[in-house]
């Protein structure tokens, strides 16, 4: 992964370098869309005509706007809770890949302890959190038990409780992608990143070279007796589950 720059400290700010400078485009539109309105309104001397003139302006200023939002790279643009543009470059960062690790921990019946158990102890040794979770997550943990139906809407206070997350470590992909492509787009930009997954992502390897060396960006886990441990990373102190 691509050493940091020493001028761009946060990820949003490198991910808005790659971005076409279309943003100086919109002080423009808006000065120009007054300034027709106000020209409409003199000319036929009717504020109606003007302010259909502005209108117009402002609507094509609108689309501009929604334009430039589609051309966000994803990491920015479905971020709910505005954490990932503030992440820093130089902070080591621990990309957990949730759906994959909760289902890891239902097939050894022990639920979403692997994923809790592994948050804590890695945020404990001074890791920045990002959990990526993919859309149905929540019906998941609903078809397992993992909190109680109660009527009420689906929000991150479920995965804060179950998983013991913290607000902005949570990052929930929207229904038609895959939360796979979060993680690695994460690896790829934050050069002090690993990814704590059992999945390889080899149908990306052709699009992302570094992938092809898993033990140099992936921590995968395993459970030992009952004890919990990742791939290429000791902790200080044993993990151990009931």
């Amino acid at each position: 992964m691509a050493k940091p720059d020493q001028k761009i400290a946060t990820l949003g700010e490198k991910l808005s370098s790659l971005e076409p400078p279309q943003r100086s485009k919109i002080p423009v539109i808006l000065l120009l869309s007054v300034a027709i309105g106000l020209l409409a309104a003199f000319v036929a001397n009717s504020p109606m005509i003007g302010l259909g003139g502005f209108s117009l302006c402002a609507a094509i200023l609108a689309l501009l706007a929604a334009s430039i939002r589609n051309q966000q790279h994803l990491l920015i643009r479905f971020d709910r809770h505005g954490f990932m543009s503030g992440l820093k470059l130089s902070q080591k960062t621990a990309v957990f890949d949730g759906s994959n690790i909760y289902h890891f921990g239902l097939a050894n019946k022990i639920g979403a302890v692997p994923l809790g158990a592994l948050v804590s102890a890695l945020r404990s040794e001074g890791y920045r959190i990002v959990c990526f979770f993919d859309a149905n997550i929540y019906f998941t943990l609903r078809e397992n038990h993992a909190f109680q139906k109660d009527g009420r809407r689906f929000s991150i206070r479920i995965l804060q409780n179950v998983f013991e997350l913290n607000p902005d470590e949570i990052y929930i992909v929207p229904t038609s992608y895959q939360a796979d492509g979060f993680v690695i787009e994460s690896l790829a930009h934050l050069p002090i990143s690993f990814a704590v997954t059992n999945d390889r992502f080899r149908d990306y390897e052709k699009e992302y070279g570094f992938l092809a060396a898993d033990n140099q960006w992936r921590k995968g886990v395993k459970i030992q007796g009952r004890q919990l441990n990742l791939y290429q990373h000791k902790f200080k102190n044993p993990l151990v589950v009931k």
